[in-house]
């Protein structure tokens, strides 16, 4: 019986060389009532056409093949689908996407239409639980890892990176066809997109499914993991090349200055009578000065390097500026107090410092500085 909200919500559905589970699938969505279900061929061959031609000759005009060669992969295969949609589709208000290997039930996937018309902002993720017994150990394990790196660098607790029933609406449709990869790591770099730009990311759970070990997927543990492992890395790898590069600008600025406070500047003792206080000033001032320096290279280098920010420099800036001010006053008070109160030497104490506070620095720039323009443009606060 048709669902009352699938009507104005398309299925697309990247596939490649399916087994036997595709056909009955499709065929359940196109009698749930969905409006429009989009299969993509990635490059199965001639040895699939048995597969592929039913299908939309028996779709009664609602079920659409996407054919071509050679295998291309799914991220470009759900590319396919979304232009495709973007162009043929324009009474679709939502899009599900679904794998073609029996993960997915039809029950879930139209639970997954009732919650986007109940709210349909940012990606919703049908998240499995991946505690129970039927669950593969690499699957498992894997996830785990996964979880805890991608919250580590993103901040976002995402139980199923994995998963491959993602429902968003049609406003999102044009961005996701600009996000980058061609094969799995596609669905990493969209969760990715989405974190940093402050797109909102909830979760559906949805029925654990894994039939013969999950012999139907064709993920390939090593390639495809060494794949969506670099993505989520490759990041934060450019935020550590960046801050490397501007760390050695900022320290060699800051024994610069220090010496020439040392040597010529005897003047700034007359103004301040305590030994303290005279150290705190010049030690300040020589970190301030350092940090303004390269923090104007830091500020390009990591909006369009590491973060590949899109929105205009100013309103970013100012942000940057505000970070910059607070990591520099929290390493000049923790330098100047660990050489004054325990005898330290200042010039050494530095470098330990400062590199605690880089992950304090990208914290607030992943999350304030470059982050979060989807949700300021929308006027709405980030979660």
């Amino acid at each position: 019986m048709p669902n009352d909200h699938a009507g104005d919500v398309a299925i697309l559905i990247p596939s490649y060389q399916p087994d036997h589970k595709l056909a009955p699938y499709v065929k359940a969505l196109r009698e749930a009532g969905f409006a429009r279900i989009v299969v993509v061929d990635d490059g199965s061959g001639e040895a699939f056409d048995s597969v592929f031609e039913p299908l939309a000759a028996e779709g009664e005009g609602v079920v659409r093949v996407l054919r071509y060669l050679p295998n291309r992969g799914k991220g470009h295969a759900l590319r396919a689908g979304m232009r495709y949609l973007s162009q043929e589709c324009p009474g679709c208000a939502f899009v599900i996407t679904a794998d073609s290997d029996g993960q997915h039930t039809v029950a879930d996937t139209l639970r997954m239409a009732d919650a986007l018309h109940a709210d349909g902002t940012g990606l919703l993720l049908g998240s499995r639980d991946f505690t129970q017994a039927n669950v593969p150990f690499k699957s498992r394990t894997g996830n785990r890892i996964t979880t805890a790196v991608f919250h580590a660098l993103y901040g976002q607790r995402i139980t199923d990176t994995q998963t491959g029933l993602r429902g968003f609406s049609r406003a999102l449709l044009e961005r996701f066809q600009k996000i980058k990869g061609d094969r799995y790591e596609y669905e990493m770099n969209q969760l990715i997109d989405c974190s940093i730009d402050g797109v909102p990311i909830r979760a559906l759970p949805i029925e654990t499914v894994y039939e013969n070990n999950n012999e139907g997927s064709h993920f390939d543990p090593v390639r495809d993991s060494w794949r969506i492992y670099r993505v989520i890395l490759s990041r934060f790898a450019r935020f550590v090349t960046a801050s490397l590069i501007c760390f050695v600008v900022d320290y060699a600025l800051y024994l610069l200055f220090n010496h020439l406070f040392k040597a010529y500047a005897p003047s700034l003792n007359s103004y301040i009578s305590l030994l303290p206080m005279r150290v705190i000033a010049r030690i300040g001032l020589a970190a301030f000065l350092a940090r303004v320096a390269s923090s104007v290279l830091n500020f390009f280098l990591n909006k369009g390097f590491v973060f590949a920010n899109r929105s205009k420099a100013g309103a970013s800036f100012f942000r940057y500026a505000c970070t910059v001010v607070l990591v520099v006053a929290i390493s000049a008070w923790l330098t100047s107090s660990l050489h004054v109160w325990l005898g330290w030497n200042d010039n050494l104490v530095k470098m330990p410092v400062d590199i605690l506070l880089f992950f304090l620095s990208y914290y607030l720039q992943r999350r304030w500085v470059f982050g979060g323009e989807a949700m300021r443009e929308s006027g709405r606060t980030r979660p």
